[in-house]
């Protein structure tokens, strides 16, 4: 018997989107980018933190498309005047596999983009991150602590989620209790409890870390410190006795330490509570399969000049089957760790301008972003062009 034409359309729409996700999974893509325009629904993977086209769908194909990415994330079909949010889960390749969607209303269509979270992720060692030993070392004896606040910053997408994760998994152990408040829980962690905030029903960071406190913890992990009601109980946290880790939207560690003097945090509680800040950026990394040194061009020498590295040997990828021609394959961290010394302390208290705040910290052995980018090329892990793509 002959199925129905829609039936047909129906199947290999179907069939169109699993393969899409299966093909973005198989490239290691963390972002599924569909874009509806005049003429096709333009198909783009974000790969290592870099968008790279793909094969367009057909014009006639975009809404179905979206409307069946809309069902497998439990939205509402029907309504395409406002944004949602849905997600759904699937286990390709052998790997369970978390997928976050999100529409949103434009000219031409919705346009749709669906995150792509591997579960595996999550079980980053805190080694695995690309810290220097000695860095590593240091990061460690700041979140074993037993108590303290510690702060990632950076911008959105620079790993501080899973740099704090991998904290939470050194930490992790049957004699302590571990709860997290994220917004939205990304990954799940064995062991941990992990709660996110409702803020449409009055669940914000503020009021779950009040809870959280009567929950008995030893470490907390909030997702992220937006302002001063949050920051305050964090640190009030901190001073009762527990190690409480979180994120800050700034530029660099040193920032940190101004970004809470801002938000109205006294400076004798920052001098009580915060024991170290840690900015990172995520960077490609050369493909091992096809890495291969390079002569630097004139503007590659006019960069080798600005981070001194005129003395330093260039490698670049030439691009092979392993990185799909890319010439990189995966990501790793450029880092800078600020501790709070004795003479940062004493500087604190006066309510000093980011520039002293600054030479402080490097007076006291920081390592800042462009120099351990900068280590990270001489070492042939990253190009001297990621680099500069990444350090303004």
């Amino acid at each position: 018997m002959e199925r129905n034409p829609d039936t047909r359309a129906d199947a290999s729409v179907v069939q169109l989107v699993d393969s899409l996700v299966q093909a973005a999974v198989s490239s290691r893509a963390s972002d599924i980018h569909l874009e509806p325009n005049a003429d096709a629904m333009r198909v783009r993977f974000r790969i290592d933190g870099v968008l790279y086209d793909q094969k367009p769908i057909e014009k006639d194909l975009a809404s179905q498309v979206a409307s069946r990415l809309k069902v497998l994330g439990n939205m509402n079909i029907a309504e395409k005047r406002i944004p949602q949010d849905g997600k759904f889960n699937s286990t390709i390749n052998g790997q369970f596999v978390d997928f976050r969607v999100s529409t949103f209303p434009s000219l031409f269509g919705e346009k749709v983009v669906v995150r792509i979270l591997d579960r595996g992720v999550h079980t980053m060692q805190l080694e695995q991150l690309g810290l220097s030993p000695e860095m590593c070392a240091r990061f460690n004896e700041l979140v074993q602590q037993p108590n303290g606040f510690f702060l990632a910053t950076g911008p959105t997408g620079s790993g501080k989620t899973t740099s704090l994760y991998a904290a939470l998994a050194k930490l992790n152990s049957p004699d302590k209790n571990i709860v997290t408040l994220e917004d939205p829980v990304e990954y799940n962690l064995d062991g941990i409890t992990q709660g996110r905030i409702n803020p449409d029903a009055g669940f914000t960071f503020e009021k779950g870390i009040r809870a959280l406190l009567r929950q008995d913890p030893d470490v907390l992990m909030i997702g992220e410190i937006r302002d001063k009601q949050t920051a305050a109980v964090a640190i009030e946290a901190a001073l009762t006795g527990h190690v409480v880790l979180s994120t800050l939207h700034t530029n660099d560690a040193p920032s940190a330490i101004m970004r809470l003097m801002d938000m109205g945090i006294e400076p004798f509680l920052i001098n009580a509570s915060l024991s170290g800040v840690l900015a990172q950026r995520l960077v490609r990394a050369i493909c091992s399969g096809c890495k291969q040194e390079k002569q630097p061009t004139e503007q590659e020498q006019q960069l080798m000049k600005k981070f001194k590295l005129e003395d330093a040997k260039l490698f670049h990828g030439v691009g092979c089957q392993g990185c799909n021609k890319l010439g990189y394959k995966g990501r790793t961290g450029i880092f800078e760790l600020l501790t709070v010394t004795a003479p940062l302390r004493s500087l604190i208290i006066k309510q000093p301008i980011f520039d002293d705040v600054y030479s402080c910290c490097l007076s006291n052995g920081m390592t800042t972003l462009a120099h351990d980018g900068a280590d990270k090329v001489r070492r042939g892990i990253i190009t001297i062009e990621e680099l500069a793509r990444t350090i303004v």
